[in-house]
């Protein structure tokens, strides 16, 4: 028969909000008591008596090396708890909101939906004939020596190419075009991974202003860095846009 131990003391050490980051910081490796305590916001003295805590409920266990003090998280005791209290009881409901919890933090990385405007001092047919100068004006975001080329036409090409070889990515295909009034772009636009979007900008002219919308959605997992890029990169590439229509008026 197994052996279950007290769990008293493991609950008590799971309580300070301390302990559980220690054991937070070990699940992704061993850490030295110094590394440990640089981790945390507290004196070293105060991380050790945690740490004296952990090691006596045998959460942690200590390995010696040479001077050093490594400590490593021991999941048995965790486990002998789990099987004990919580297994018995709640394992399928507790399984299917873990699975829920998942899921909802997954989804914070999926996808991308944005929506810029602006209102251009030009009117539609000289908004229009700029859009289609789209490399032009487009905001430089690729490596040195590359080059955005771009096929006004339905099925034409949106692509970052080099001069000094074949090398290169299509960044997107012209999906939908209606002249004066609607250019829809289909593609990774430069997005790692197996992600699909669109990419839609709509003229609304009103005499001698346009106002120029885009709205951009994608499917697949998209980082933030990506996204905060795109998120504020497209009023970026907006207010391109107007400064080139003035650049004309000049």
């Amino acid at each position: 028969m197994r052996v279950v131990p007290d769990s008293e003391p493991i609950w008590r050490a799971l309580a300070d909000p301390t302990r559980r980051a220690i054991l937070d910081e070990l699940r992704r490796g061993p850490r030295t008591t110094g590394t440990l305590a640089e981790a945390f916001p507290t004196t070293r003295f105060a991380v050790m008596k945690h740490l004296a805590v952990l090691v006596e409920t045998g959460l942690v266990t200590v390995e010696r090396r040479g001077r050093e003090r490594l400590n490593h998280l021991n999941p048995v005791p965790l486990r002998q708890v789990y099987e004990r209290w919580v297994s018995p009881h709640a394992d399928a409901a507790a399984e299917v909101a873990l699975r829920l919890a998942d899921n909802a933090e997954a989804s914070m990385n999926y996808g991308l939906d944005v929506r810029a405007v602006h209102t251009v001092k030009a009117d539609g047919g000289r908004t229009w004939a700029a859009l289609l100068e789209l490399p032009a004006w487009w905001p430089p975001c690729w490596p040195e020596g590359g080059r955005l080329t771009f096929e006004p036409r339905v099925g034409g090409h949106l692509a970052l190419t080099f001069e000094d070889g074949p090398r290169g990515s299509l960044w997107g295909v012209v999906a939908e075009l209606d002249p004066g009034r609607e250019l829809a772009v289909d593609g990774t636009m430069g997005m790692r991974g197996p992600v699909t979007g669109r990419w839609t900008m709509r003229l609304e002219p009103d005499g001698a202003v346009t106002t120029v919308t885009v709205e951009h959605r994608v499917l697949g997992e998209v980082d933030e860095e990506i996204r905060a890029g795109f998120t504020s990169g497209w009023d970026n590439t907006l207010t391109r846009l107007e400064a080139y229509l003035s650049e004309g008026d000049a």
